[in-house]
């Protein structure tokens, strides 16, 4: 039986068992397993963004004919890299509190940002892949069929027509 007590503040009861501090390790542990997947995901954005400042740069460098949009393309190349120095010299905590302080100082960029996220999300994810044909050569299954619920009937007659045909053949 698990023993309650009453708190002082509002009269109300508490449970007070051992299965609640052997949870909250296991959320402790998951959540630090987590972080330092972060900080490995993190080290490795960094190096992406870093070198993706550099080809930015490079590319702003072979841009002779068009001089003021060399400048604008060399100002996005160094926003990179400050962007890659933050990411590279800053915790994951820090990032999300900075995240959040520019969530509501700007909430319609945020909104819009989250708006284009969440339709990139959702085109990525409702892809479908199309097979033209299986590995027996035949079409893949459901792929004349699912336009039509009806489909598969009218195609048993059919197919039954042509393996009665082959057998007379045989």
């Amino acid at each position: 039986m698990v023993k309650a007590k009453k708190t002082g503040s509002n009269g109300s009861y508490k449970r007070s068992n051992g299965s609640r501090n052997g949870a909250q390790r296991i959320f402790d542990d998951v959540l630090a397993l987590a972080g330092t997947l972060a900080r490995g995901r993190k080290d490795l954005g960094a190096d992406k963004l870093h070198s993706l400042a550099t080809s930015t740069r490079d590319f702003a460098a072979s841009m002779t004919d068009l001089p003021n949009l060399r400048v604008h393309v060399a100002t996005a190349a160094d926003n990179l890299e400050n962007l890659s120095d933050y990411v590279m010299h800053t915790e994951i905590e820090q990032m999300v509190g900075d995240a959040g302080t520019f969530a509501r100082r700007h909430p319609f960029a945020t909104f819009a940002a989250t708006v284009a996220a969440g339709v990139a999300v959702s085109r990525y994810m409702w892809q479908r892949p199309t097979f033209a044909k299986s590995r027996s050569g035949r079409r893949s299954a459901g792929a004349s069929r699912r336009a039509t619920p009806g489909a598969r009937k009218q195609a048993s007659p059919a197919r039954r027509a042509a393996n009665s045909k082959a057998q007379a053949h045989a």
